[in-house]
């Protein structure tokens, strides 16, 4: 597998390499390169986090609505010392990513991953995609089904209406004026388990950033494309990882999703989990993942 084209065109890295025993029982030498990537129509920056090896199967992914790509800042590493790479990407409008955001489709999402995959000479690799990322991450995979070995939704929803009150997400999303107390009582009712420790809801809330752009135009993007455009995700093997405390994502939906693809998709359901389910069991979530795409290589 290739890993960097010399087309790279970059703005900037930052390297840090370190050698971790995981406690999944992994060991591999790992790094984290941080990259801005010219696709000519948006400059995007992507997170890498990856083994030594220089055959590691790729696994792009995307993160949910007006979110950076610090979610996948447990799983990442997880990911690198069991021999995958995984690279993030913050889309358009969000902590240094570029590109316009107006009358767009999941499609025109989509294709920002192909370029990003195109430009590092990736011709085929796993689609990962965390809430609305999942949307574009399915569309990809209808559009492009060929370039894809597998493809995992996580906390994704869609199908079935959240169980949240109207605008408690977008306020939690969109309101920097809200104190800290009241981000973490939204951040408990609409991405967290009740289970889930304080101290995990606190550092989610006090690393909130804010890209109000970003998250209207991909709100424009999901109202621009037909659910049944993007719904089925393409033909290919799918693994869905759900919270079974999501009411945002109820787990509803991958219940659904088995009815209808049934042995082609794969459901996991994770006890005292939410819509952040990789934050709180970010072990479960790999765990889940690493097995999958074990069973389906590039």
């Amino acid at each position: 597998m290739k890993t960097r084209n010399k087309l790279y065109k970059i703005c900037f890295l930052l390297a840090a390499y370190i050698s971790i025993t995981s406690t999944l029982g992994y060991s591999q030498t790992t790094s984290f390169e941080e990259f801005l990537i010219d696709v000519d129509h948006a400059k995007l920056v992507v997170h890498i986090w990856a083994p030594e090896s220089l055959d590691a199967e790729t696994i792009f992914a995307l993160p949910g609505s007006g979110a950076d790509v610090s979610r996948y800042k447990d799983l990442g590493p997880i990911l690198a010392e069991a021999g995958y790479k995984l690279i993030a990407i913050n889309q358009r409008g969000i902590l240094g990513s570029s590109g316009n955001l107006e009358r767009i489709t999941l499609r025109d999402l989509a294709n920002d991953v192909i370029a990003i995959a195109d430009k590092m000479g990736i011709e085929k690799f796993h689609m990962a995609g965390w809430a609305f990322g999942n949307r574009t991450s399915r569309m990809l995979a209808t559009t492009y089904p060929e370039r894809l070995a597998s493809l995992i939704l996580i906390a994704a929803g869609g199908l079935v209406r959240p169980l949240t009150e109207a605008g408690e997400l977008a306020k939690l999303l969109d309101d920097q004026t809200l104190s800290e107390d009241e981000k973490i009582h939204l951040a408990r009712r609409t991405m967290f388990s009740p289970k889930t420790d304080i101290s995990i809801i606190r550092n989610y809330v006090q690393g909130l950033t804010y890209w109000p752009e970003a998250r209207r135009g991909q709100s424009e993007a999901n109202k621009n494309t037909p659910l049944e455009e993007w719904a089925a995700g393409g033909r290919g093997p799918v693994l869905m990882i759900m919270g079974k405390n999501d009411l945002t994502a109820p787990i509803e939906n991958g219940y659904l999703m088995k009815a209808e693809h049934g042995d082609r998709l794969t459901l996991i359901a994770i006890d005292d989990a939410g819509h952040a389910v990789g934050l709180e069991k970010p072990k479960e979530v790999a765990q889940g993942m690493i097995e999958f795409l074990q069973k389906h290589p590039i």
